[in-house]
């Protein structure tokens, strides 16, 4: 029986692309038959816009020393080091009502991990899947898939936190950022996180919406870093939109 597809409730159109990559470390190459239907994807090829790609460390050094220098991350799984191939799934599609095309590329993973492959990178929420977990995990549900996280953080400025996402851009989506007092900072992660919730289900934010959420009436704008709010060193795959208050 096929996998069906993850909804979502709130889709809008026009919501943007989608943009997916999975870095799948390996020992070495592995022998591949991509039967995604059979590893949780609605449909039986990856969508269009999506591919996967392998590279070899003695064919590319260059990726070779940014994998290595990711695997020295301390929260990576062990045994790392002994990869010497790279599968990377993703790629950009069309964001659409359903997760059909992240379901098949996150297919596309499980079938190089069943076939030999250590732990997944996820790029845009930076987030690490050992193999066994990721293979353990139910097909059927996105937790891993769709991984997104709220982070809190400071911003070198005294007095002032910066709230933010990643990884949202796998569902078509801007990750949100705001900035805020300290003591605030755990309210307006949760509301940041509301508001993250409803834009993986379909609902659309562009710069000048004004929305309502918690009691709290906001406004979205294009984060102009050194203008809007203080610049901050967080690796947004694209540009994303401030949160601020009204009232």
């Amino acid at each position: 029986m096929p996998f069906p597809p993850w909804p979502r409730p709130l889709f809008v159109p026009g919501g943007g692309v989608a943009t997916v990559e999975f870095v799948v470390f390996a020992k070495s190459t592995v022998a591949l038959e991509f039967a995604l239907l059979a590893e949780g994807s609605p449909m039986p090829a990856l969508a269009e816009g999506l591919s996967v790609q392998v590279f070899e460390r003695l064919l590319a050094p260059e990726f070779g020393e940014w994998a290595d220098g990711l695997a020295a991350d301390p929260d990576a799984p062990p045994g790392l080091d002994e990869a010497s191939a790279w599968y990377v799934v993703g790629g950009e599609t069309a964001s659409g009502a359903d997760f059909s095309a992240l379901q098949s590329a996150w297919a596309a993973v499980r079938v190089i991990l069943r076939a030999g492959g250590l732990a997944v990178w996820d790029s845009f929420a930076m987030r690490w899947s050992p193999g066994p977990g990721a293979l353990a995990a139910d097909p059927a549900l996105p937790a891993l898939a769709a991984a997104w996280n709220v982070n809190r953080d400071g911003t070198g400025e005294e007095g002032i936190e910066v709230v933010h996402t990643l990884g949202l851009t796998k569902f078509g989506r801007p990750d949100l950022i705001a900035f805020v007092a300290p003591a605030g900072a755990e309210s307006v992660r949760a509301l940041v996180h509301h508001m993250a919730l409803d834009l993986i289900e379909g609902a659309c934010l562009a710069p000048g919406d004004r929305v309502a959420k918690g009691g709290v009436k906001l406004e979205a704008q294009a984060y102009r870093p050194g203008e809007n709010g203080p610049p901050v060193a967080i690796p947004f795959f694209q540009p994303p939109l401030l949160l601020v208050p009204l009232g």
